[in-house]
């Protein structure tokens, strides 16, 4: 009792304050334009996943987090062992839950008053509940016998969700719990969205709360259980062995210059226009999105660069831009970590190899974490367009982005070899422009911009190109040659001052 007093704070008191008040309006939004019966509006509104998952989750999720954090030693020591409080801990947040679920339904309840009182199903045609109340008709005998069963899967799921709260928030640090909540919150609203995800046999949030988001196959609801009950075994098992263990993620401490690069190059500024940049483009590509395509042909779209044999400037603008943006960014931070050392460095480090050595790891890891920005913004992209996003979306995605670093990482090595030569990190952009305008050559195996969709050959573009899988050997055999070179000559002439 006294931990359920405990819990029972200001704050946990104000969010189901505020959980009943949208929780009313939602329901009485759900009945604008809609004739439906009463307990089919009650069904309509707790089953409305957008509601439940960019609400209720989220609220649910605020609430655990006031009170997961363990309590002072002496609160433990009252209950004798740490599973003794774990456990008693975790019935006051099943109470909660309980408090929870009760504020939601009786704000369900309130805005469906007036609406005429039916225990049969009545299913609308072409309304927007059709496909749901189709499916639970199909396993419930009644409206009333599904929204019970929806509303005890999901008490019975906030409960488990509080479980495994409470779990990461003892075993992991507090900063760490909270990136693993946010990432399992962010994995369970876009899920929605993504039918690959949706495909998956993986267990997250919206899996363990929702009931009917476990019908879209015959074995989800297997999966979901089995998950769940295994999860809550290891969860117990290890409270009860291993309490005092807490999962570290301290950082090894790196010796060398190559932490100190990386700091300079991936720096928050650089990160921000990186991701500007690719804002840029996918808000560009959405403009000029007209007419219905799929998923595969607008990411083709975003990803066309340049063709050869020819010349448009737009074309060559956005192809620029894109692959140019972390080149430019590379080049200033060249200039300025090897013309920064002083002989002192350069004889600390013993070898100018190791210079070049950290120049390549910081530069790798720039263009990942571009690539990251690549992979995951045209996916809003698509999501924001309502495009479904297949298996062979993610692929083709998949690939476009791979070759798009490859190609990144061919004209990256380009530039630090002709600032090897020349000593002017400028003569290398403007050999990255000049090679780059090489396009107009009708030469199809050039590996500067060959990340290009418009040069290879795919079904979506319907024009004839060179294959993928001879494009990325071409970029992975250019990229070898440069860092063979670089390692065997160039190094020694970087500038030494």
């Amino acid at each position: 009792m006294n931990l359920l007093r405990k819990n029972l704070n200001g704050g946990v008191r104000g969010t189901l304050v505020g959980l009943f008040v949208v929780c009313f309006i939602f329901g009485l939004s759900a009945r604008v334009g809609v004739e439906q019966p009463f307990i089919q509006h009650c069904l309509a509104v707790i089953s409305d996943h957008y509601y439940l998952l960019y609400f209720m989750l989220l609220v649910f999720l605020l609430l655990c987090f006031f009170v997961i954090e363990d309590d002072n030693e002496a609160v433990i020591l009252r209950h004798k062992t740490y599973f003794r409080y774990f456990v008693c801990k975790w019935l006051s947040l099943v109470v909660i839950s309980f408090i929870f679920m009760v504020v939601q339904l009786l704000a369900i309840v309130i805005s469906g008053i007036g609406l005429p009182m039916d225990s049969g199903w009545l299913i609308a045609s072409g309304g927007t509940t059709e496909e749901l109340f189709t499916v639970l008709s199909s396993i419930f005998a009644s409206p009333a016998l599904s929204f019970t069963a929806i509303a005890a899967y999901m008490f019975v799921g906030l409960c488990v969700t509080a479980m495994i709260l409470m779990w990461i928030g003892h075993f992991l640090s507090k900063s760490w719990a909270i990136k693993i909540m946010i990432s399992l919150y962010l994995l369970s609203a876009v899920s929605i969205k993504i039918s690959f995800l949706w495909e998956l046999p993986i267990t997250v949030f919206n899996h363990i709360i929702i009931l009917h988001h476990n019908l879209s196959s015959p074995h989800r609801l297997m999966i979901t259980v089995v998950t769940s009950i295994v999860l809550v075994c290891v969860i117990l098992w290890t409270v009860k062995k291993h309490w005092n263990r807490q999962l570290s993620f301290s950082k090894r401490q790196v010796r060398g210059i190559t932490p100190y690069y990386c700091k300079e190059l991936i720096s928050r500024k650089n990160v921000t226009i990186l991701g500007a940049i690719v804002v840029l483009m996918v808000a560009w590509k959405y403009l000029q999105s007209v007419g219905d395509i799929s998923g595969e042909e607008w990411i083709v779209r975003l990803f066309s660069g340049h063709g050869t044999g020819s010349f448009h400037v737009l074309s060559f603008t956005e192809m620029l831009l894109l692959n140019g943006a972390p080149i430019y960014l590379l080049a200033a931070f060249i200039e300025k970590a090897t013309t920064e050392h002083s002989a002192f460095i350069t004889v600390r480090l013993k070898k100018r190899k190791n210079i070049l050595v950290g120049i390549l790891t910081s530069a790798l890891l720039f263009v990942l974490v571009y690539g990251i920005f690549l992979a995951v913004l045209p996916i809003i992209g698509l999501s924001v367009m309502g495009l479904p996003i297949y298996t062979n979306t993610l692929t083709l995605l998949g690939l476009s982005v791979g070759m798009k670093l490859l190609d990144i990482s061919v004209q990256a090595l380009f530039i630090i070899g002709i600032y090897c030569l020349t000593g002017q990190i400028t003569a290398g952009f403007i050999g990255f422009v000049a090679v780059n305008l090489l396009c107009i050559a009708p030469i199809a195996y050039l590996p500067f911009g060959l990340s290009s969709l418009s040069r290879i050959s795919l079904p979506q573009i319907g024009a004839e190109g060179i294959a993928s899988l001879y494009a990325i050997l071409i970029l992975l055999a250019t990229s070898a040659l440069f860092v063979v070179w670089l390692f065997a000559d160039g190094y020694k002439r970087l500038p030494k001052n």
